[in-house]
């Protein structure tokens, strides 16, 4: 702060008058190199303290309180939305950025530099985000701020929750590549990078810390079965033979590693951890190979999984269409789809999740322990016949669609006329649709990951009175190629 002079920062005097701008500055610094470019700004005012910008009343601290607001809402909106006059699907990204850029600018919802162009349209990502690829962080960022800008434009961007989204937070990455860990583990140095940079003007860490998931990340070790031995990836080409199957029971290997990791979480540093970091070693590890920041950031209440995932719903309704990673049953519908995402919502912040469709928006960093990640997931995310996980619409043979089970669910749908799923690659046959044009299968493997296919998106026009197609983008004509979804009527 002086010339010649080297002193710790928060003894400076005039440290008060940086510190009103350092952690916004900090916060804003770490998500650029999150989002490995533009990100939503201004992070969140802290509520008062040392070096308080504004009071809670100012119009500054309301303008940034509305700001976080609509970053991270907390919770999902509400299931059914209004028709609109151009709807847009997006299936399956799969960790692969160029891939979920392209998939934008077929729908014409960016321009060359990403930025939303779409106007007043609602697009819907249809979940899987997560696996399979190694810009998973990085497009979350995207996505979080394209929902900031479409929504500045009059239009709406909608991102929702897949079965990879939900096995994650669970703590199962099976499908997880060496790329994607490395990933986590760079979150998780910039993160403590942040949390230096602030504590040297006395500043906490804010979001700046891998300490929300702490109670989760061990909870969810401790009552889990199967992780953290994560198998090495397949080779690329080499098809999952069962890319459905749940966790194996734990065998004796597993069993033992177990053990060794339950005596493992018993050792604390000899020394305080560093500002945002996590006091439990194995969460807090970042060698080479460790899944440990990946727990921490992705576990019920941890830090990604509050931010980004917690407000993502599972199941939607845009006018006359539905939306659900896998699929909307007679039964999910009987049940409540409001009820569905607000339980899952729960789950994810760190609070109880089947059975309870109340509001928790405590963490276990700041609830004192917590211990989200003791709940199991809510019975809607798990098993073959969840939302997230059936294939009933998707398998790519439109006479394997079991369009029984569609038009029942659809009748319990008030106003439902068709769903839109992703979930299961249909490989040549792209978007396509099957029962009479009711389920329309947007998954098309666009992910290097998942086959590396070119990115199509599904086009509604005018809640489907105006037409429906689907858009492919050219790389090499540097346009979106439009076509007719094979399969409507």
């Amino acid at each position: 702060m002086g010339a010649g002079r080297s002193r710790p920062l928060d003894t400076d005097p005039r440290c008060a008058t940086l510190a009103p701008v350092w952690s916004p500055f900090v916060d804003a610094f770490v998500d650029t190199l999150h989002a490995g470019g533009a990100a939503v700004h201004p992070p969140p005012p802290r509520s008062g303290g040392r070096g308080s910008a504004a009071s809670s009343s100012s119009p500054s601290a309301s303008r940034l309180a509305a700001a976080h607001a609509s970053r991270s809402p907390g919770a999902p909106g509400p299931v059914s939305r209004p028709a609109v006059a151009r709807l847009v699907a997006i299936g399956d990204l799969h960790g692969d950025l160029g891939k979920a850029r392209d998939a934008f600018r077929a729908g014409g919802l960016v321009d060359e530099r990403g930025r939303w162009c779409g106007g007043s349209t609602v697009a819907v990502q249809v979940g899987d985000q997560l696996d399979r690829g190694g810009d998973e962080i990085a497009i979350l960022y995207m996505l979080e701020r394209l929902r900031k800008e479409a929504r500045d434009a009059g239009g709406e961007l909608i991102v929702m929750n897949g079965n990879h989204e939900t096995l994650n937070a669970a703590g199962r990455f099976r499908y997880a590549t060496s790329e994607g860990g490395e990933d986590f583990r760079r979150w998780r140095g910039r993160q403590l990078l942040g949390a230096a940079m602030k504590r040297a003007c006395g500043e906490k860490p804010g979001q700046c810390t891998i300490l929300g998931a702490d109670a989760a990340a061990d909870a969810v070790e401790r009552g889990r079965r199967g992780y953290p031995i994560a198998p090495p990836p397949r080779p690329r080409g080499v098809p999952d033979p069962d890319p459905g199957r749940r966790t194996p029971p734990v065998g004796e290997a597993n069993a033992a590693e177990e053990k060794n990791l339950g005596a493992r979480m018993k050792k604390r540093r000899p020394a305080g951890p560093p500002a945002g970091s996590s006091a439990l070693r194995l969460h807090a590890e970042r060698a080479e190979g460790s899944w440990m920041p990946r727990l921490a950031a992705l576990a019920p209440g941890g830090p990604i999984a509050r931010r980004f995932l917690a407000h993502q719903p599972v199941v939607l309704q845009v006018g006359s269409t539905v939306f659900a990673h896998g699929g909307v049953l007679e039964r999910h519908a009987s049940y409540g789809l409001d009820r569905v995402n607000a339980e899952t919502a729960t789950w994810m912040r760190g609070g109880g999740g089947g059975g309870s469709s109340g509001s928790s928006h405590s963490s276990p960093s700041s609830s004192g322990g917590g211990g989200g990640g003791l709940h199991p997931p809510p019975a809607h995310v798990q098993g073959a016949d969840s939302v997230v996980w059936t294939r009933a619409y998707s398998l790519p043979e439109p006479l394997r669609c079991d369009c029984g089970a569609l038009e029942a669910a659809l009748a319990s749908v008030p106003g439902a006329a068709r769903v839109v799923v992703g979930h299961t690659i249909q490989g040549p046959a792209g978007v396509n649709a099957a029962c009479g044009g009711r389920a329309i299968r947007v998954d098309v493997g666009m992910s290097a990951g998942c086959g590396d296919a070119p990115a199509e998106v599904l086009e509604i026009l005018d809640d489907g009175r105006g037409g429906m197609a689907r858009m492919r983008w050219d790389p090499a004509r540097g346009e979106a190629v439009r076509e007719p979804v094979p399969g409507v009527g």
